[in-house]
């Protein structure tokens, strides 16, 4: 009867989560937070599209200070987030997330 079958996700990860995860983000080494950041993306699309955009415009953040780094998925709609975080010791800290 049913000829086609199409995968059904289970749960959908809101704007709201990821700021949450992204927050979460402590005492990171700066060689990894790019990763450790989209990790956090994990799960999260928009209209489908799940690629994450806009290291290529990041600053180097090896020095020590505060930086804004913004993220969006792939998509001129997607919300984009925008990542406070502080740099000390070689150590990346979130301290929020817009």
């Amino acid at each position: 009867m049913f000829e086609e079958e199409k995968t059904v996700r289970v749960f959908r990860i809101t704007v709201k989560k990821i700021i949450e995860r992204l927050v979460a983000l402590q005492d990171i080494d700066v060689e990894e937070f790019k990763d450790e950041v989209l990790e956090q993306f994990d799960g999260y699309d928009y209209k489908d599209i799940e690629e994450v955009v806009g290291f290529e415009k990041w600053t180097d953040i090896s020095n020590d200070g505060e930086y804004q780094l913004n993220l969006k998925v792939d998509h001129e709609d997607a919300y984009e987030f925008t990542i406070y975080i502080k740099t000390q010791d070689k150590k990346t800290s979130v301290t929020n997330v817009l």
